[in-house]
C-alpha cells in the first residue's frame, strides 16, 4: 500500500512538472540557428536553401543563407530566417532600422504599418508589422531585422500570427557563428 502510495505521488508530480519545448536547430553555411515557435512540431517543417551568392549594382558582395519555417496543417503560413553575410561600413541604428522599415514596408504592398526598436538575440533591432493582400486573404505580416555579428544582417520575415509563432520566435531565437577548427 505505501508503495503504491508513493508510486501515485511520483506519477503526480511528473504530471505539474512544466514541458520543456526542444527548440528547433538548423546549420547553414557558418552559423548555427536555433528557434521555438511554440508551437507544436508536427505542424510545420524547415527548410533550409542553398546559399546564394550576390552582387549589387555597386559592387558590394554578400551571400545570403535562408531557412524556411512553413506550417502543414490550417491557414498556409510562413516564416523566413535569412543570414545576409556582407561587408558593412556601417551599422544602421535600431532607430534608422525602424525608419527604414516603416518606408520599405509600403513599397511591398503591406498597410496599416506599426514600427517598432525590439531586442531580438540580445541585440537591438527594429520590427515592422502589416496587413497583405494574399490572393484575397488579408493576412499580417511581420519583418525583424538586426545584426548579430559585424558582417551579419538577419532579416526575418513572418506570416504565422503574432502570438502563435511569431513572438516566440523572436524571442528564442538565437543565431552562432560556427568557426572550422584548426
Amino acid at each position: 500500500m505505501l508503495m503504491r502510495l508513493i508510486a501515485i505521488i511520483a506519477f503526480l508530480a511528473l504530471l505539474t512538472v512544466p514541458c520543456i519545448a526542444i527548440p528547433d536547430s538548423v546549420m547553414t553555411g557558418p552559423y548555427k540557428i536555433s528557434f521555438d515557435l511554440g508551437i507544436p512540431k508536427e505542424a510545420y517543417y524547415v527548410t533550409v536553401l542553398d546559399p546564394k551568392e550576390k552582387e549589387s549594382l555597386g559592387g558590394d558582395k554578400s551571400i545570403d543563407y535562408v531557412v524556411n519555417i512553413k506550417n502543414v496543417t490550417g491557414i498556409p503560413r510562413l516564416a523566413r530566417i535569412t543570414l545576409s553575410k556582407q561587408e558593412i561600413e556601417r551599422f544602421l541604428t535600431p532607430e534608422e532600422m525602424k525608419m527604414s522599415m516603416g518606408s520599405y514596408l509600403p513599397e511591398i504592398g503591406l498597410t496599416d504599418i506599426e514600427t517598432s526598436v525590439r531586442e531580438i538575440d540580445g541585440e537591438q533591432g527594429a520590427i515592422g508589422a502589416g496587413d497583405i493582400d494574399i490572393s484575397g486573404l488579408e493576412v499580417k505580416m511581420y519583418i525583424a531585422s538586426y545584426y548579430p555579428f559585424k558582417d551579419t544582417l538577419v532579416f526575418i520575415t513572418s506570416s504565422y500570427p503574432w502570438d502563435e509563432g511569431t513572438l516566440q520566435l523572436l524571442k528564442t531565437i538565437h543565431i552562432e557563428k560556427i568557426t572550422a577548427a584548426a
